[in-house]
């Protein structure tokens, strides 16, 4: 039969609720945070004796309404989003429905999963401490629904909780560890238009510059030797080979290669990459932050990288499918190589492409430089000569181009950010008959000094030119470089001065100077780095070399061995904590003094006896001690009332006081 719920352990699952919606309060729509609400406080009212339960047709018609309102809101009802609203209002309306303890443990099991969900979105070191916390918070609620309402003394539900957790700490790194790292036996649905980051695949007038105004971080990317120079961190994402005018986006080509690697392909590339090897080669790490985006960054020719990973016959790497979670990825990299000496007929005439009856001013003001230019390597000189004597600006807030993009800004406005540059420049050399395309990636890095490894946040984010050259293939060319230098030698911080993160004043990124700022920004950076590698990181090859590396080889035999080897010794601990030797309970103060009271009444031959109450002994004693028996009861009077009763706090310390300086004089027993 069920019991009511006691009003102690109501008061921990309501908060505990509370604890376990908190990291989804700013990513769920305001209404399901009302609703909870709504729910929570309907349970209390109910508690108070002010409101009662809802009824059957009360609780069908929420129970419809919000699987309309979810699937009105999100057009499904499948997928991530969804599925934790979905949760979050169960949660809510079945503790305004929570009569017993069956439905006292829905909830919590509920709000269990409330906390886990939270780490689908977000595994950073806040959100980890906070579900541990929120974890705590709906256990301590079960340890107080199992003490009811305790008598005074009895343990807190959070020490009771702390004890638990701790003794299940040794349990969690064993798995965590030695478990083997199997992929998910189900999927789920990710929203892929919310939280977008990173260049898209298009790029018109303004779209980096946006991009640039964030100070999210893109990736970290640690090198096995020396970091190169700054000037040489250009890391590549997406080739822009189509241009409509104003709009850039990638080839034909491209996409049907993107295409098939999302279906699944092995090899996507619809032609052979080819390369001049220099012998300047590197190797790296590189731990991309999720972006919704199937694109990876890679700095030179790749000569190898990640099984996870797929070539686009322009050097580009991309995954299978968007990165909704964390990727990490290892390449060896040539730095220096000729990339595609010869150049196709067809993929020449796409690298020429440029669209009719657009900016005639630089088509024709091109023409007449590369006439005048002995050879394409003296044209692209003198167009980078001219971006650095006239006076073109390097701004975050260009103004706004019309039809003929190219035209307005190199004649009229000059006023642009890294993508007009770029897409003005490749437009010069595709009217001048040199093939010619945009790159969009990231441009330099920000170095850890506590730690050998790079960060590149959104503000890195650049586009630059590639220029195929007879003898030479495709070379970088990077306008911006002409126009701001300190873009490319400092970064974006140094070259936009008081634009840098302007929309985001309160940005820790902004004040990077700043001495302490500094210390503790790229300390706790390298907390999040370590975080990343060695736990959200730790995949089955990591694993595989860890238990290589302890047991020598692997095996099924070994790995179970050593977990019930571990799970023995921890067995073992449990154990010994629960059989071995206790320390003597603590007591109270009143408790005390009166054992006291007793020590001193044994050494003059009254001693105690086994099970003998306290008004018992008293009464003995003052058969036997009729000179101590007055005072005697009278303290043994103070005791229990001190321990058993109801003593006024002003009275207390006289009655312990007097427990305390009780010195039995000796005499003679009476006969």
């Amino acid at each position: 039969m069920s019991t009511p719920l006691p009003r102690r352990s109501l008061a921990w699952l309501l908060f505990a609720l509370v604890l376990a919606i908190g990291p989804h309060a700013l990513r769920l729509p305001p209404w399901v945070l009302l609703v909870m609400g709504v729910a929570i406080a309907w349970r209390y009212r109910v508690h108070q004796g002010a409101w009662s339960f809802p009824g059957r047709a009360v609780k069908l018609l929420l129970v419809v309404m919000s699987f309309l309102a979810v699937g009105l809101h999100w057009r499904a009802l499948s997928g991530l989003e969804p599925a934790v609203a979905l949760l979050a209002i169960a949660g809510g309306l079945k503790a305004m429905e929570m009569r017993t303890t069956r439905d006292f443990l829905v909830v919590v099991f509920v709000a269990y999963f409330l906390v886990a969900s939270q780490l689908l979105f977000e595994q950073e070191i806040p959100y980890a401490l906070y579900a541990v916390v929120a974890t705590a918070g709906v256990t301590a609620a079960m340890v107080a629904r199992h003490q009811g309402d305790p008598a005074p003394g009895f343990p807190h539900p959070l020490v009771l909780t702390g004890k638990l957790l701790a003794q299940a700490v040794p349990v969690m790194l064993l798995l965590f560890v030695v478990f083997p790292r199997i992929a998910p036996l189900w999927a789920i649905p990710q929203n892929t238009q919310s939280a977008r980051t990173g260049p898209s695949d298009s790029m018109s007038p303004g779209d980096v510059a946006r991009l640039s105004g964030s100070n999210a971080l893109a990736f970290r990317a640690t090198f096995e030797g020396a970091i190169p120079a700054q000037r040489e961190l250009y890391w590549r994402g997406l080739v822009f080979s189509e241009f409509d005018g104003r709009q850039w986006r990638q080839g034909a080509m491209a996409r049907m290669e993107a295409e098939l690697a999302q279906q699944g392909a092995p090899r996507p590339a619809l032609r052979q990459l080819t390369h001049v090897p220099s012998g300047e080669e590197t190797s790296y790490e590189v731990i991309l932050e999720p972006s919704n985006q199937p694109w990876a960054y890679v700095i030179g020719f790749p000569l190898s990288y990640d099984a996870n990973l797929r070539s686009g016959s322009d050097y580009r790497l991309m995954s299978s499918r968007p990165l909704t979670q964390r990727l990490r990825y290892r390449v060896r990299a040539d730095l220096a190589a000729q990339l595609e000496p010869e150049l196709g007929i067809l993929r020449r005439r796409t690298e020429l492409q440029l669209p009719e009856g657009f900016n005639p001013r630089a088509l024709a003001q091109a023409k007449a430089w590369r006439a005048a230019a002995s050879s394409d390597a003296a044209y692209i000189e003198l167009v980078l000569r001219w971006f650095t004597t006239e006076e073109f600006v390097y701004t975050m807030s260009p103004p706004l181009l019309g039809r003929d993009t190219v035209d307005e800004f190199l004649f009229g406005e000059r006023r642009g950010f890294c993508e007009h540059y770029a897409s003005a420049f490749a437009v010069l050399l595709r009217a001048a008959g040199i093939p010619a395309r945009v790159v969009v990636g990231y441009q330099g890095g920000e170095r850890n000094p506590y730690q050998a490894y790079l960060l590149v946040h959104q503000f890195d984010a650049h586009a630059w030119t590639e220029a195929w050259l007879d003898g030479r293939g495709w070379v970088r060319f990077d306008p911006t470089a002409a126009v701001a230098p300190d873009r490319i030698e400092s970064g974006a911080g140094e070259a936009l001065g008081a634009e840098f993160l302007a929309d985001s004043p309160l940005a820790i990124e902004r004040y990077r100077n700043v001495r302490l700022l500094g210390w503790m920004r790229m300390r706790w950076d390298m907390m999040t780095y370590h975080w990343a590698r060695l736990v959200l990181n730790y995949d089955a090859e990591r694993q595989n070399a860890l238990l290589s590396n302890l047991l020598g080889r692997i095996s099924p035999a070994r790995v179970v061995a050593v977990m019930l080897g571990c799970g023995a010794l921890v067995l073992l601990l449990v154990a010994a904590s629960l059989f071995g030797v206790k320390p003597p309970p603590r007591r109270d103060a009143a408790t005390a003094a009166y054992l006291r009271i007793c020590e001193r009444l044994a050494a003059l031959g009254l001693e105690r006896r086994r099970g003998e109450g306290p008004l018992d002994y008293a009464r003995r004693v003052a058969a036997v001690r009729p000179d101590l028996g007055a005072e005697l009861q009278a303290l043994t009077a103070d005791y229990v009332a001190l321990s058993y009763g109801s003593v006024a706090t002003q009275q207390r310390g006289a009655r312990l006081q007097r427990l305390r300086a009780f010195r039995p004089r000796r005499g003679t027993p009476s006969r």
